[in-house]
């Protein structure tokens, strides 16, 4: 149930393009809200006991010949952060109501980052993990570029190659364990 936060927030970041100005606020805040309860049904739904060791939800071969799957699971920190973000989501949603100038891509480009969140908190396989971590940069990009203040471009491409010469490093760092692991 809990992967829901993600499939929901990306499918409300696609509704909120195609949907008139005035409605995009509300669906950004109709789905932030839903993520927020997904997750905190869950929190109240699984049992203490269970939070010391990952649980697997969803697990489906992605890439069978290099062993990598389309895994998701959760633990006591991942659900502690899921339901952080949840509630940061909705706070953003929330402090960002008067957003005028383009709002549907406002809004568009924040959910991506929220539902790439979900899935940084929610994967249990390292390519996974890596392709969220890495699909958060560019909503974040365009976040800073279109809507930031002042000397918006300098500093959205500063935190973009930042994040993308960081992510590299990692990536080489997943490609050694992999490698040095056999599996």
């Amino acid at each position: 149930m809990i992967a829901w936060t993600i499939y929901v927030t990306f499918a409300g970041a696609i509704v909120v393009l195609f949907m008139p100005r005035v409605l995009s606020q509300w669906i950004a805040l109709v789905t932030t809200i839903a993520g927020f309860v997904v997750s905190l049904v869950a929190f109240f739904q699984i049992r203490i006991v269970d939070l010391a060791h990952f649980t697997t939800i969803v697990r489906v071969p992605w890439v069978p010949a290099l062993g990598m799957n389309y895994h998701l699971a959760l633990d006591g920190i991942s659900l502690t952060l899921i339901l952080v973000t949840g509630l940061a989501a909705v706070s953003a949603v929330l402090f960002s109501w008067d957003v005028e100038y383009r709002p549907n891509e406002f809004f568009f480009w924040l959910l991506l980052v929220v539902g790439a969140s979900y899935g940084v908190f929610l994967s249990a396989d390292l390519f996974l993990l890596f392709l969220f971590y890495e699909l958060v940069i560019v909503p974040k990009y365009f976040l800073i570029a279109i809507f930031g203040s002042t000397n918006k471009e300098y500093g959205a491409m500063k935190l973009t190659l930042y994040s993308f010469f960081g992510g590299m490093l990692v990536f080489l760092g997943i490609i050694a364990a992999y490698v040095t692991s056999g599996s």
